[in-house]
């Protein structure tokens, strides 16, 4: 175990049992004797933040980092050597490409103050920190033409006409803008200051088609994305892929590749400037990615559900997951590490679909990984 500096008459020590790897057993080694009347106040912070060199705000830094308090109160110290433990903690030091995370402890006693970070290792080795793109969001190569014209009839003649109605309001709002000369000034009228709603308007609306189009190329599955959702995956166990996706098939499908990866995600905020405004964003960055599964269907029929023509076998098993990537450990919804896997359906034609399962959302154990 490797131990904090003096805190002001105590070292402190943090380690896991093997048995309970999910709580922090703390060790005090009690050089003032002295404390054993005192009765100190021992806080234990949780640190995660961005890497100080990519530090953003001078006004605003506070933005870059989050803390959570994992323990709080006064010692029962009587001897110079003894332990306490804290329950359910997957917190441990770590150190990625934009961001760390780092456990504080503060000592108050007789008006006097200590504060250090303290050592909280892994109980096992650190795993890969390159970057994971490859795996998590693989190049989509696709045909826009091929993928729009396989498509039902009906799903063309719905985006023709939101793309018709989208046209006609661009058409207008065009219409109106040009003969109300908008843009100029003068005569005590303010036209100018509506330059810019119309301008955003305008490209609203022309995006709009765009997305239209887009957005239909992928119905040609309807997936049941709240069957993966409810889905609760355990190390040792096996499931099928018809067991962990469904959907309903629009049309034939040949060759697809079903293919379920996970990674780490290094959560962390970034602060956006637009033109005046100036907001803090939720980003990550994917590291440490894994391939758990991969299968290729020759053929699922149109108007079929798609679990029918999945495999049947219980050949999925996740303990790749649970074997690799680092404990989830967030102090907040923005800052730490999580646990991210989805189910990816590529196609060399039709644009590929996925079923993202974000742990950010869900409570990961942390003895499944450790």
């Amino acid at each position: 175990m490797n131990w904090s500096q003096d805190l002001g008459g105590i070292k402190l020590g943090m380690r896991r049992e093997s048995e309970a790897p999910e709580d922090i057993v703390l060790e005090f080694d009690i050089q003032n004797r002295a404390l054993l009347k005192d009765k100190p106040v021992l806080k234990i912070d949780v640190v995660t933040q961005r890497l100080e060199d990519k530090w953003q705000g001078l006004i605003f830094k506070g933005g870059n980092r989050a803390t959570k308090t994992i323990f709080k109160g006064t010692l029962p110290i009587d001897t110079p050597r003894q332990t306490f433990e804290i329950k359910n903690q997957p917190f441990y030091d770590f150190k990625g490409k934009e961001i760390e995370s780092f456990c504080i402890a503060k000592l108050s006693h007789a008006g006097a103050t200590g504060e250090q970070r303290v050592p909280n290792a892994l109980p096992y080795p650190v795993s890969d920190l390159n970057d994971a793109t490859g795996i998590v969001d693989p190049e989509d190569t696709f045909d826009p033409s091929a993928n729009f014209a396989r498509l039902t009839k009906q799903t063309k003649i719905n985006t023709y006409l939101l793309q018709l109605l989208l046209a006609g309001l661009a058409a207008w709002t065009l219409h109106w803008g040009i003969s109300g000369e908008i843009w100029e000034w003068g005569d005590g009228k303010d036209k100018g200051d509506s330059v810019m709603p119309w301008i955003f308007a305008m490209g609203f609306m022309v995006g709009g088609i765009y997305k239209v189009r887009q957005n239909a190329l992928s119905k040609y599955i309807s997936i049941d994305k709240s069957k993966t959702s409810r889905l609760k995956v355990e190390p040792g166990k096996t499931y099928s892929l018809a067991e962990v996706m469904d959907g309903e098939v629009e049309i034939d499908i040949e060759d697809a590749l079903f293919r379920i990866v996970c990674c780490n995600r290094e959560r962390y905020q970034y602060l956006q400037t637009q033109s005046r405004s100036r907001n803090w964003v939720s980003m990550h960055r994917d590291f440490n990615g894994h391939v758990i599964y991969e299968r290729k269907v020759s053929r699922i029929a149109a108007g079929s559900r798609l679990a029918d023509y999945l495999p049947k076998q219980h050949d999925i098993s996740f303990d790749v997951m649970f074997r690799n990537l680092y404990p989830q450990a967030l102090v907040s919804k923005t800052y730490g590490v999580s646990i991210y896997w989805e189910i990816q359906v590529i196609h060399d034609e039709l644009v590929d679909l996925e079923i993202p399962i974000a742990g950010i959302d869900r409570d990961w154990p942390f003895e499944h990984f450790a």
